[in-house]
């Protein structure tokens, strides 16, 4: 097993270029089925990284799956700072080729991460459809408010119902596609039982997180981009700061996290001692719930058990029935009741 080779791939559209094991050597071959698999039949390689380049590496994708042979999806960001490291200041594809090979070898295989995670293409293809079309059908709607023109006005409405429908469509075959296969189904109602979270987030981190319970709660917090950034040098401390991951996930965690702070749960609890008793801003007690929300998730995903959070146990009524105000007395209002409770200790003294 450690006689294999270590590749690393620069993919195009057309082709692949290819370094084995840090070779001056680079070899190219066609993006293509038949093509990869015969390369891969015949290199044999223990472990392969390459950068994701946008869909032009499922290919290589499928064909690495098919043999089980673990692979590396290495982030832009990393192989720019390794480039920078090396003092490399060139750019083509087989230089590319090297520096992910030379990267994956001296990085990643050090620090001992696991392979990438890929899900279910299907589910991840009708998330991202589903997000476009929620884009554009917003889009559309804002210039609806501004246009005067009739004709315009009349090709906009034409548009949105088209949008609406194809969006209705998607959600239907995305709810079929997770309800056809038995172990996702299970996972999206243990997910749903998490305050906060109905299907549409549900889908999204099935969909774009197929990590989810996987990792620890620290390295799903990084990896979404939900971990801060710390900033210090000697006495001077910078604001922290979150970015990076995988935005789609944190748009639907963020819908989650403000329905679970708008009504008595948990999470809206955490929410008000944050923005009280610590004194932190509404966004960044927001991102905390965020936070809070994945790692809940995460956890039931990892133990396949339902979310047991303490919900707000609703008041029992009283044995005489609540007490209503006379007919026709005021409601009252906060600046009412200081002022009667300013008279009455008044009076008292």
């Amino acid at each position: 097993m450690t006689d294999k080779p270590i590749a690393g791939i620069d993919i195009a559209k057309d082709w692949l270029d290819i370094c084995v094991d840090g070779g001056a050597r680079v070899e190219r071959i066609a993006n293509r089925a038949e093509a990869v698999g015969a390369w891969l039949d015949r290199v044999e390689p223990r472990l392969v990284g390459f950068e994701p380049t946008g869909g032009h590496e499922r290919i290589l994708i499928a064909a690495l799956r098919e043999r089980s042979i673990p692979f590396l999806r290495v982030h832009p960001n990393d192989v720019i700072a390794f480039r920078q490291s090396r003092g490399v200041k060139a750019k083509s594809d087989p230089i590319d080729a090297r520096l992910i090979q030379s990267f994956v070898t001296q990085e990643l295989s050090r620090r001992g991460r696991r392979g990438s995670v890929i899900g279910d293409e299907q589910l991840r293809a009708l998330v991202a459809r589903r997000r476009q079309l929620l884009n554009t059908l917003q889009a559309e709607r804002c210039r609806l408010a501004l246009a005067a023109i009739a004709a315009v006005r009349d090709s906009l409405e034409r548009v949105i119902t088209a949008l609406e429908g194809s969006l209705e469509a998607i959600e239907t075959e995305l709810a079929a596609a997770i309800a056809g296969n038995r172990e996702t189904a299970a996972l999206a109602r243990l997910l749903q039982t998490i305050y906060g979270i109905g299907p549409i987030t549900a889908f999204a981190l099935i969909a774009d997180l197929p990590e989810l319970g996987l990792l620890t709660g620290k390295q799903i917090a990084a990896l979404l981009g939900l971990a801060p950034h710390t900033r210090r040098s000697g006495k001077t401390r910078y604001r922290e700061t979150i970015g990076h991951g995988r935005a789609g996930v944190r748009q639907a965690l963020f819908n989650a996290a403000r329905a679970a702070i708008s009504h008595p749960s948990p999470f809206q609890d955490f929410y008000h001692r944050l923005v009280t008793r610590n004194r932190r801003p509404g966004k960044v007690a927001l991102t905390a719930v965020m936070r809070k929300l994945l790692l809940t998730a995460n956890a039931v995903a990892r133990d396949r058990q339902p979310w047991r959070g303490s919900r707000q146990a609703t008041p029992a009524p009283r044995a005489g029935g609540t007490k209503c105000r006379p007919h026709g007395e005021p409601i009252a209002r906060r600046a009412g009741r200081v002022k009667a409770a300013a008279a009455l200790g008044a009076g008292a003294s």
